[in-house]
């Protein structure tokens, strides 16, 4: 078993847990392998039967191959999270994990624990904690028929558990607290003649002995006209006992006495709030603690029209029996556009009158009034929903020991004693089921894809389902699709997102204005930051770079960011590092648009340009120290603190994105950022052709780069794009291209009197003739280069020369001499300690001696060459070195090794279509199957 704590949540959206931290398990399929393996917990299971359960009659036509596809993800998500993985035994596949980490088994254990213990007291404890396990359907999302069959079993065994759990509670006078539980549950199983009996003796020891009676009649007719049946036996004996008023069913201990005129305040549960099992099973278990008269107090924050006001409302609904002295709401108004927030003195009127008092009991002064309050809710079972909240001063009085739900655009981080809980957008999937629930099906049936497309536009933010869903059945003759069209163009998305009295840029108005308009000078400058933040198109801010956009120190720059994550406005992601929702960009934008001026935009864009170039140029030197880098311009006095190789590599694949979407940015603008924007996409070049998932949007994208180092007119930035474009095409299957643009470059850098870039262009262009089998006329390209690499000592050069020179030769059918060739460059890269290049040249070795049918030479290449090849987080190197690998373990008779060195080569090129390497790494997979 593995000693690192794991935990697997089965009962409600499947969830897998190692210390804490959420795995990412993939898609409903891969999930639904790990949810069969976890089901049998410990205990081998087939493929034919993963198969079987997880597909059914549904089977693909690569099945046994997904299969194994998923396997090797789920393995490598679980293991690289520090778990156990998913191990090979005699007879299928397992998790090794400790059954008790699975909450189906939890759920199991504590329910045979409640039925053998002869304590009613730990009874009920252990079954409301096996009943706390459940977070809304079994395995919810996904579907087979062995998993529906399981999930049908499951729910047979919950609802067991709550009807022995009732009978134990009606048996201790707690009839009070189960009315509302039992009648919703009634309602689920309306045959459930157990359920109706427990209901009845519930409404008739409650003083509802009419209500008692009518349902019993609803029950009787049910069970006729839907199954032709009386009620059994036990239920007719109940029923005449209730009409006979039989003393004898009054329980042996009975509840704490109630009060009688309670508030009920509560505003009407939205049916369409969708998701929020995780939160909602957060806020169960805290409403549902103990029955005492103390309750928690928990803050709900989150950004502006996240559904926070939703979210708690529907949790004081599922809590409400718990709370049988009332229910008070108050809206504080901390988030109504024009309109000034409840002073506390106001709030605490508002609770008092719902308490029963009356205006001349009202004090005018805050503190007697906040003790008046706790005066009347000593002693009472009483739930506060204190919605909208806008400050921790308006909320400190009207916490007075009972339950409070609040919510916030503000962490409310002062109040002291409470629980914070952030609430966040919601999940794709979620969205979508939203907008399904707000949208009546009155119009054909919508595309899927429009509508996982508008909830998408609308940030996945039920505020923005909402207007989305209003425009749509304001308009019927409108498809999704319309409506997507009109919210696809980012400049007007938000004055499209507005219905009514009710509009997205309003809500996110109100939270920036109270950054804008507060006294506090910090508070000012956060609300001029979220404005900067919103002119540059990058996904991420740290410190480091907030500080380059507010020309400051990254100190002072947290001060600032603190701010907006106290308001939601921005959200820390890991520590240090921020994200905006892109809603709150857009708005952030408008602002920036609005609010800045032309030259302090420009001087930002400045910076941001001047603090990138700076961080590429030290990542570079970190992860591809041997390569020739463009020079970079710009002040460099500011740029990330990457630590070492992993860090800068990671920040380079966490930044790719937005470094793209900056020097596109950068071209739009003046003579100064053209200059930043080429110099930085030069500077990406070996990060993007090592790392980027599509080579052939790559390509695009360096066209760009060359166009626009045309338009600034630097001829030594245009050689080195002409080239860069070169080798990406060559990658890609474009040998023609490649030739044409490697032309340009070397025409460029011989006009330029450039050696060290005459040499590389040589060099490009002999390899692009290998790639097209010309071997005579990559030699004297190749040989040209090495003349010039040795004449001005470019060792780089020089190895490319004689590894590209020994490939020739190989073509020709000289491997002794090709052999000879290519050592020689491998020993300058070893020199060097360029693992990146021996990854290449340990392949281009490989790849000869398995010509020569010496496999074992090969396979110990190729092992040295993956090695090499993760060290330098060569992407394409491993790939290559895998698929290598496989063959030679192939052709020497090893099926078991090819076969696992081909998955790899497959899952490590997932993603990477079209590509050369992707293309090897199927076929060679599908002969290593074969093989097996």
């Amino acid at each position: 078993m593995s000693s690192i704590a794991e935990g697997y949540r089965l009962l409600g959206v499947p969830e897998a847990r190692v210390d804490g931290q959420l795995v990412d398990v993939g898609h409903a399929r891969q999930q639904s392998v790990l949810v069969v393996l976890l089901i049998e917990a410990d205990k081998p299971v087939s493929a034919d039967q993963l198969m079987d359960r997880v597909w059914g009659d549904d089977l693909p036509v690569r099945g046994r191959a997904t299969l194994h596809s998923y396997l090797s993800r789920l393995r490598r998500a679980l293991v690289s999270a520090g778990g156990a993985g998913i191990v090979r035994r005699r007879g299928g596949y397992a998790i090794p994990v400790d059954p008790m980490a699975v909450d189906l088994y939890r759920f199991h254990h504590l329910v045979e624990q409640a039925r053998a213990t002869d304590d009613e007291d730990r009874a009920l404890r252990f079954m409301r904690e096996a009943l706390g396990l459940w977070r809304g359907e079994a395995f919810a999302g996904l579907r087979s028929p062995w998993l529906d069959d399981v999930r049908t079993t499951l729910h047979q065994h919950r609802l067991a558990v709550e009807l022995d759990r009732a009978d134990l509670l009606l048996r201790r006078g707690n009839h009070g607290d189960l009315v509302v539980e039992l009648t919703a549950r009634a309602a689920e199983h309306p045959l459930d003649e157990r359920l109706g009996g427990q209901l009845m003796l519930s409404l008739y020891l409650s003083g509802r002995q009419a209500d008692a009676l009518e349902h019993y009649q609803d029950l009787r007719t049910r069970l006729i006209g839907e199954l032709g049946l009386d009620p059994g036996a036990d239920l007719q004996r109940l029923h005449q006992r209730i009409v006979a008023a039989d003393p004898s069913l009054s329980p042996s201990r009975t509840a704490p006495a109630r009060v009688v005129h309670v508030p009920r305040q509560l505003p009407r549960d939205l049916p369409t709030l969708i998701g929020r099992d995780d939160e909602l099973d957060v806020l169960n278990g805290m409403l549902h603690g103990e029955a005492t008269t103390a309750g928690p107090v928990v803050v709900l924050h989150g950004a502006p029209g996240v559904g926070k006001s939703a979210l708690a409302t529907r949790a004081a609904h599922l809590a409400a029996s718990r709370f049988a002295d009332g229910h008070l709401h108050v809206n504080l108004r901390g988030a109504t556009p024009g309109v000034t927030p409840l002073s506390p003195v106001e709030a605490l009127h508002q609770l008092l009158r719902g308490l029963g008092a009356v205006g001349s009991d009202l004090p005018a002064d805050v503190d007697k009034a906040a003790g008046l309050l706790r005066t009347m809710v000593a002693g009472r079972r009483l739930l506060i929903v204190l919605d909208n909240a806008a400050t921790p001063a308006q909320v400190r009085p009207l916490l007075a020991g009972c339950a409070v739900l609040v919510t916030s655009r503000t962490r409310l981080a002062t109040v002291e004693g409470v629980t914070h809980l952030r609430v966040g957008s919601l999940a794709a999937e979620e969205a979508s089921m939203m907008l399904d629930a707000l949208v009546p099906d009155v119009r054909p049936a919508a595309d899927p894809k429009a509508v996982r497309r508008l909830a998408e536009l609308c940030g996945n933010l039920p505020l923005g389902l909402h207007v989305a869903a209003a425009r749509l059945n304001a308009r019927p003759s409108w498809a999704v699709s319309d409506l997507v069209e009109r919210l696809a163009d980012a400049r007007h998305r938000l004055a499209e997102l507005a219905s009514g009295d009710t509009a997205l840029r309003s809500s996110l108005a109100v939270s920036h204005a109270a950054l804008r308009d507060s006294d506090d000078p910090t508070d000012r400058t956060a609300a001029k930051a979220l404005c900067l933040f919103g002119l540059v198109p990058v996904t991420e801010i740290d410190l480091t770079l907030a500080a380059a956009m507010l020309d400051t120190s990254p100190a002072e720059a947290d001060r600032t960011v603190e701010r907006l994550l106290d308001a939601h406005l921005v959200e820390e992601h890991v520590p240090g590092r921020f994200l905006m929702h892109d809603l709150i960009r857009l708005f952030a934008n408008e602002c920036g648009l609005d609010t800045v001026s032309a030259p302090e935009r420009s001087q930002v864009l400045t910076r941001v340009l001047g603090y990138l170039l700076a961080t590429v140029a030290r990542a570079n030197a970190l992860v591809y120290p041997h390569r020739a880098h463009h020079p970079a311009t710009g002040d460099g006095v500011r740029f990330s603190p990457l630590g070492g190789t992993e860090e800068a590599s990671r920040w380079l694949d966490e930044h790719r994105r937005d470094l793209i979407e900056v020097v596109r940015q950068a071209w739009l603008g003046p003579a100064e950022h053209l200059r930043l924007g080429v110099d930085l996409a030069l500077g990406l070049h070996w990060y993007l052709h090592s790392g980027a998932n599509d080579l052939s949007a790559l390509v695009g994208f360096q066209q760009e780069v060359v166009a626009a180092a045309e338009r600034l007119g630097d001829r030594g930035s245009l050689a080195v794009a002409h080239g860069n474009l070169a080798v990406t095409n060559l990658h890609v299957g474009q040998p023609d291209q490649a030739l044409v643009h490697g032309s340009a470059e070397l025409e460029i850098c011989r006009e330029l009197r450039d050696r060290f870039g005459e040499q590389r262009a040589l060099g490009n262009l002999g390899y692009t003739h290998l790639a097209r089998q010309r071997p005579d006329q990559a030699i004297e390209f190749l040989q040209r280069q090495l003349e010039i690499a040795r004449d001005i000592g470019a060792a780089v050069g020089q190895a490319f020369a004689l590894v590209n020179l020994g490939k020739a030769h190989h073509q020709l059918g000289r491997s002794a001499e090709a052999i000879s060739m290519i050592e020689t460059g491998l020993a300058l890269y070893e020199r060097m300690d360029d693992h990146y290049r021996q990854t290449d040249v340990c392949e281009v070795l490989a790849r000869i001696h398995i010509d020569l049918g010496q496999y074992d030479r090969a396979i110990e290449l190729m092992t040295q060459g993956l090695d090499q090849a993760r060290r330098s987080a060569n992407r394409f190197g491993e790939i290559w070195a895998l698929t290598v690998l496989a063959r030679a373990h192939r052709l020497a008779g090893n099926a078991e090794d090819a076969g696992r060195c081909a998955e790899q080569a497959v899952v490590s090129s997932d993603g990477l279509h079209g590509t050369q390497a992707r293309t090897d790494a199927l076929s060679e997979y599908s002969k290593s199957v074969s093989t097996t």
